[in-house]
């Protein structure tokens, strides 16, 4: 073995350091020895190498690398131990226990305690293999890495760092903590520089109160921004946002789905779907456009409602849920059907409004009027309120229609059926009595009445009798005889085509 140390035979080491250039070229690039205390041959330890020691540096390309001491073969490869590190470029540094380096790939495999530092940014992980000229870090046992800019700590069991972009590409059970945020997810892409992150495959992000579910998209983690464009959703507030895309902006507390919309108030048993959503969840206002359905559970039954545009918000006292549902406007509940232009729902009151030319029907009943209000209780229908030219027709048989009008109207519900009716204010009716005979019931006349109140009573969805409580002026003609003009009142207007035979009907224009 022979030893000399560097700094006595300074002549002689040139000459060796010259010779070992020579015999570790590989065409225009070779590893270069910038310094090392000890300089030793030992064919018996490592033949065909020379043993560096002591403050040992090595260049190579636009990277340097440095030890306590190594193994420089004349094939290019270098064997590092202790206090190893690189550094290539202005930024990026490298830590390690060891390293095996191949000049002529110019890649390094790092093992034991390893640090990696680019700009703001460290990764800390047991192995890395580098290829320095592609600048491209892989560990796959395991990493911790923190972007001290961002705050973000994260968390994986594989990991490619791509140098020169500032890209992470993390597998296995990533997770990423900040101070505001959690993201769980199984494979992410980040960007050091960005703080942009991109998810491709099952991800949650957990926010002080925000929940949002994705499989593919982007999260900008600066600027609290998300771009998905899968089946993704927002929960926030007791609403949940859903969408096959979905954009969300949490500082202005916005969201936007596009595709199988639904947005989920999970508290007061509330569901609206759509093409098109759009969510405020400062305000806590919602929008859906296209296709859309409301479905308001009440009591053991639900209500399917249509409109153009549906709309939720805090009612007027800011203590409740408001909902409007504009233009061609229906709903479909087993015992109730209804059509109109506007609809508005307030829970605190529990008062459905409906506006512009509103109709109800209930069993063989059809009810309209200027303004309907149905009031419901413990989540069924209670009192209903017609105001103005209020109006109900009830199919006496397919020709026939019994009427009854008035300025108002009040009904009376039991079970969710209406039971009884009262006219106010100028009142007419046109009632066509029936009779049994032969086991067959039949139409025998009409009786044609005006007074300024009336009362009517229905069973099983017909109108069983009706009474005049003041002053009536009546006339009962056989039906044979009944002038054509008294059959049927002015405003008298079946609109059964409009009436929607199930929760698919809300949808027929």
């Amino acid at each position: 073995m022979i030893t000399r140390p560097l700094l006595l035979l300074a002549f002689t080491a040139v000459t060796l350091e010259c010779a070992a250039q020579s015999h570790v070229s590989a065409g225009a690039e070779r590893v270069e020895i910038l310094n090392a205390d000890v300089w030793e041959y030992d064919e018996v330890l490592a033949p065909g190498a020379q043993r560096l020691k002591g403050n040992v540096r090595f260049k190579h390309a636009d990277a340097v690398m440095h030890c306590d001491s190594a193994y420089l073969y004349n094939d290019q490869r270098v064997e590092a131990f202790s206090r190893v590190g690189i550094d290539q470029g202005d930024t990026l540094h490298v830590d390690a226990d060891r390293l095996r380096y191949t000049g002529h790939d110019r890649l390094a495999h790092l093992e034991g305690n390893v640090h990696l530092r680019d700009r703001d940014m460290e990764l800390s992980t047991p192995t890395l293999d580098y290829d320095m000229r592609a600048r491209r870090a892989v560990y796959v046992d395991g990493g911790h890495l923190v972007s001290h800019s961002d705050g973000n700590t994260l968390t994986s069991g594989t990991g490619v760092y791509l140098t020169d972009q500032r890209r992470f590409i993390f597998g296995r059970n990533v997770r990423l903590e900040h101070p505001e945020r959690t993201i769980v997810t199984d494979t992410m892409h980040y960007v050091t520089s960005t703080g942009i992150a991109e998810f491709f495959g099952p991800t949650e992000i957990q926010q002080t109160t925000t929940t949002i579910r994705t499989t593919r998209g982007t999260y900008d983690t600066r600027n609290e921004r998300a771009r998905f464009s899968k089946r993704s959703s927002v929960l926030s507030k007791g609403r949940l946002l859903e969408g096959d895309s979905l954009h969300y902006d949490k500082r202005q507390g916005t969201g936007l789905a596009w595709g199988h919309v639904a947005v989920i108030d999970t508290a007061g048993d509330l569901v609206a779907r759509g093409d098109v959503g759009r969510y405020n969840d400062i305000e806590d206002r919602s929008m859906i456009t296209g296709h859309a359905e409301l479905v308001m559970l009440l009591g053991s039954d639900s209500l399917f409602l249509h409109g153009d545009t549906l709309f939720t918000a805090p009612d007027s006292a800011g203590t409740g849920k408001r909902i409007q549902a504009h233009q061609h406007v229906r709903f479909f509940k087993s015992d109730l059907q209804g059509a109109c232009d506007t609809l508005i729902y307030s829970d605190t009151d529990s008062l459905i409004r409906m506006y512009k030319a509103p109709v109800l029907w209930n069993g063989t009943d059809q009810i309209t009027g200027d303004h309907i209000r149905i009031q419901l209780r413990d989540g069924k229908a209670y009192r209903l309120f017609v105001l103005n030219n209020a109006f109900l027709m009830s199919q006496a048989d397919s020709t026939h229609f019994d009427q009854v009008t008035g300025t108002t109207m009040t009904g009376f519900f039991a079970d969710n059926v209406l039971r009884r009716i009262i006219a106010e204010g100028n009142s007419r009716t046109v009632y066509f009595a029936r009779e049994k005979k032969d086991g067959k019931e039949g139409i025998i006349g009409v009786n044609r009445a005006d007074c300024s109140r009336i009362e009517v009573t229905i069973v099983e969805g017909r109108i069983s009798t009706v009474s005049f409580l003041e002053r009536p002026d009546a006339v009962l003609y056989p039906l044979d005889k009944a002038p054509p003009e008294e059959l049927h009142m002015q405003g008298a207007n079946w609109r059964g085509d409009e009436r929607p035979a199930d929760r698919s009907g809300i949808f027929t224009p």
